[in-house]
């Protein structure tokens, strides 16, 4: 019997898997509403457990472990990968590839991170500085490409919070006054950003302080003042008990929580899960809804992302009462919208 070749390694394709995938961004990238676009989205685009996510001059590599990782073993190397990156997307002005691998099972990792994740010196490329600014809608956003597994924003919620600032536009021209908007799980606040830049007075919750010092940075970014801000420091049901002891209501409630997120036994703070307790946050949540306020409620939890689920937890939260009014979102954006089905969200009123 005639022996088979091998299948050409994947890294050997790469560069013409990138070609496709930048030619399918074209309207995109052309638009240039934003200086923050994936493009390279694993299987999506030919290649699973590989993405490209570009950020101004920088770009991140991010490979996961498992179908990834063979990708690596069967190609060159990691740094060589990052060269064919860097030469793909040199022309959208890209002068540095970083490159962050995540492991399939991250609570084996033991809370150390691979130190490729903050190493100043790109896999590919010149070093860029520590902290750089990327144009999205009309804000300006901190990135911080070597500070760890995540970059501080989450590209896939970018119409969203295009969304969000129209709202609040729509709002103030029909209330006549700010309107207060709360980010739970804020993050570094680009939600916030976004409601705050079309006028409307907001409180960003989370427990990182760290975080929501980098959210006042990216008020200042833009001009805007946090000291005429709330910036909350909490666990989000531990504000939700707070607001209502002090009897503060909002027009606007984003929850976009992680999947996952442990407890803290000492402050009373019970783990997190969306699965598990999704229907509880929107419930209080709706709470401290103005009347004719809007809860936006979003999630990346695979569960939660099959249709209707995401739904079915919002109504039972509700209660069971009167249903929601639902909103329309903008569709997924373009550089997303092959692998849509790895995130859901909703917009409603109660």
């Amino acid at each position: 019997m005639r022996q088979q070749p091998h299948p050409p390694a994947p890294g050997r394709n790469l560069p013409a898997l990138l070609a496709r995938a930048l030619q399918a961004r074209a309207p995109l990238i052309g638009r240039k509403v934003t200086q923050a676009i994936r493009v390279f989205s694993g299987s999506a685009d030919g290649l699973d457990g590989v993405f490209v996510d570009v950020y101004g001059t920088g770009a991140v590599l991010i490979v996961y472990e498992g179908a990834a990782g063979r990708f690596f073993e069967a190609a060159v190397d990691a740094a060589g990968e990052a060269k064919t990156v860097l030469d793909a997307l040199a022309p959208l002005g890209v002068k540095a590839v970083y490159l962050k691998p995540f492991a399939k099972d991250r609570s084996k990792m033991g809370g150390e991170l691979p130190p490729v994740v903050t190493d100043p010196t790109p896999a590919a490329g010149e070093t860029l500085p520590e902290a750089i600014l990327i144009r999205e809608h009309g804000w300006n956003l901190e990135i911080r490409l070597y500070d760890g597994l995540s970059t501080g924003l989450f590209l896939d919620q970018r119409e969203n919070r295009r969304f969000v600032a129209e709202w609040v536009k729509d709002r103030a021209r029909v209330a006549g006054k700010p309107p207060t908007v709360l980010n739970t799980f804020a993050y570094t606040c680009a939600f916030s950003v976004a409601a705050a830049t079309a006028g409307a007075i907001t409180a960003s919750v989370d427990v990182s302080g760290r975080y929501l010092d980098w959210g006042k940075r990216n008020f200042q970014h833009n001009g805007l003042d946090p000291a005429l801000h709330r910036f909350a420091k909490m666990d989000t049901f531990e504000f939700f008990g707070y607001a209502k002891r002090k009897g503060l209501t909002f027009d606007l409630i984003v929850l976009d929580p992680p999947s996952f997120a442990s407890g803290n036994k000492k402050k009373g703070i019970r783990p997190w899960s969306s699965v598990a307790d999704y229907a509880r946050l929107v419930g209080e949540a709706s709470g401290l809804l103005n009347p004719r306020g809007v809860i936006f409620a979003s999630t990346n939890t695979q569960e939660l992302c099959r249709p209707g689920r995401l739904e079915r937890e919002i109504v039972k939260g509700l209660g069971g009462g009167k249903p929601p009014r639902w909103q329309r979102l903008p569709e997924m954006p373009l550089d997303f919208a092959r692998d849509s089905d790895r995130f859901a969200a909703r917009a409603f009123s109660v």
